[in-house]
């Protein structure tokens, strides 16, 4: 993210425990999903004059940053949020993946019992802006999807909107990773106009209940939504070769 976004962004903090201070506003850009893994924050100086404060408070809340895990020091590079917990994620499911072809459903199973518990979450915490970004996103897919395209990239981005909606670090992380492991996994050949049109469908009916404040129904809808997708993408699965296991991302 350029260095002159961050300036909208972050405010002038107060001279009592200032590094404190600091932590917590990157905190908190973090969990609302504006800072995401592998940004760069801006440098020092830069920071120092955003934050209306000395050089060694930024630098002391840098470190603190380090200490906790939030973010990188790369001499000569910069600061950078630490993307290091989703690399790891992604690595070990994707080595299951390789090693076992019935570990496909395994991670299946994982977002069934996942996802819905984050849609529940973010139906209590979405924003009015995190409800326009995922109808936006929507939106986009919808006209992908008309005009051809199977509009696969808007539905990874929905679900990552949705965990963004929670303001949940962690479960920002482990949906990014699903979605990294899911991407690198699918096969075109899963996927057709038809599930692209009922996926869409069924992201509508989720919104819906998220705009509505409903957190069980929200819920109910995303493990739907999700039990779909594992019995067509399995049933589909057992009509091809054994030498492997696919995911479609949902």
């Amino acid at each position: 993210m350029p260095s002159q976004e961050h300036s909208k962004l972050l405010k002038a903090v107060k001279k009592t425990r200032v590094s404190e201070d600091i932590v917590a506003q990157i905190y908190g850009l973090v969990r609302e999903g504006v800072l995401k893994p592998g940004d760069r924050l801006p440098p020092e100086r830069e920071l120092a004059l955003q934050l209306d404060v000395s050089r060694a408070s930024v630098r002391e809340a840098m470190r603190l940053l380090d200490i906790k895990g939030l973010v990188v020091i790369r001499p000569g590079a910069g600061t950078f949020i630490t993307e290091d917990v989703i690399e790891a994620i992604v690595q070990a499911f994707s080595s299951l993946l390789d090693d076992d072809t019935s570990a496909a459903r395994d991670v299946f199973e994982m977002r069934l019992l996942l996802e819905p518990h984050v849609v529940s979450l973010a139906a209590d915490r979405a924003t009015d802006r995190d409800i326009r970004r995922m109808a936006d996103i929507l939106d986009g897919q919808e006209a992908e999807i008309a005009a051809g395209g199977m509009g696969v990239e808007f539905d990874t981005e929905f679900h990552a909107a949705i965990a963004a909606a929670t303001k949940n670090t962690a479960l920002i992380a482990v949906t990014q990773a699903i979605a990294g492991i899911l991407s690198e996994s699918r096969e075109d050949s899963l996927l057709s106009a038809d599930r692209s049109r009922l996926s869409l469908q069924s992201h509508r009916q989720i919104l819906s209940a998220i705009e509505r404040r409903m957190p069980l129904e929200a819920e109910e809808s995303m493990r739907s939504h999700i039990a779909d997708i594992d019995r067509e993408v399995h049933d589909l699965s057992s009509h091809r070769s054994s030498a492997g296991s696919s995911v479609a991302v949902g």
